[in-house]
């Protein structure tokens, strides 16, 4: 019974691992978009 709820254990954290990096690849590619600023903000 050890056996397999280590297994479970570790295919949890991987499928939550992958979800992380998937949600924080998402989220990385808005942060990346900047706009132009106005020249009366540059002084």
């Amino acid at each position: 019974m050890k056996r397999v709820m280590a297994r479970l254990f570790v295919f949890m954290v991987s499928v939550l691992l992958f979800l992380a990096s998937v949600t924080a690849a998402g989220a990385c590619a808005m942060s990346h978009y900047q706009p132009e600023v106005p020249e009366a903000l540059r002084k």
